[in-house]
């Protein structure tokens, strides 16, 4: 049924938009993979720098976080291991909330560049993915990554 001004599909798409996003956690967590990567409070951007190596042919390049779906997230992320047996994340994890990259993604310079997903593996029910459109030059990439790194809202190092 339409609605006064004809606008149902207006409706139809926020409800679609708003489930969507609500289907995701408030935050994600980005493993830093060296101690060296973090100063203070700070991460250093090329932890958030997507690598056109890791471009999926469907016009993205991923980039692998968590999802923080419950306090169990950051500790299974913490202990995620590498296939020798090492900690895969000896710089600790970055939490970086799901809103500071919705927002950015409302930039009229980046809209429809920056996306996310859940991709959950066989023995990682919280992994994700950052998505950045592949056709994003370096200088573009660079400057995302530097965004993101600096909405991060808590960094938890490695006991």
């Amino acid at each position: 049924m339409k609605d006064i001004m004809g606008y149902e599909w207006l409706g139809r798409l926020w409800r679609r938009r708003r489930t969507r996003v609500e289907n995701y956690p408030s935050n994600c967590i980005k493993g830093i993979p060296l101690d060296t990567d973090v100063k203070g409070m700070h991460v250093g951007s090329h932890v958030f720098l997507f690598d056109p190596k890791h471009a999926r042919g469907d016009g993205w390049i991923e980039q692998s976080i968590n999802w923080e779906d419950d306090h169990n997230a950051c500790e299974f992320t913490l202990n995620q291991k590498k296939e020798d047996g090492g900690l895969q994340f000896r710089g600790g994890i970055a939490i970086l909330p799901r809103e500071s990259i919705d927002q950015f993604n409302k930039l009229p310079a980046i809209k429809g560049l920056l996306s996310y997903e859940r991709s959950r593996l066989k023995h990682n029910r919280y992994h994700g993915n950052l998505l950045l459109k592949d056709n994003v030059e370096k200088p573009a990439r660079r400057s995302i990554a530097g965004t993101l790194a600096v909405h991060v809202a808590e960094i938890i190092s490695q006991k």
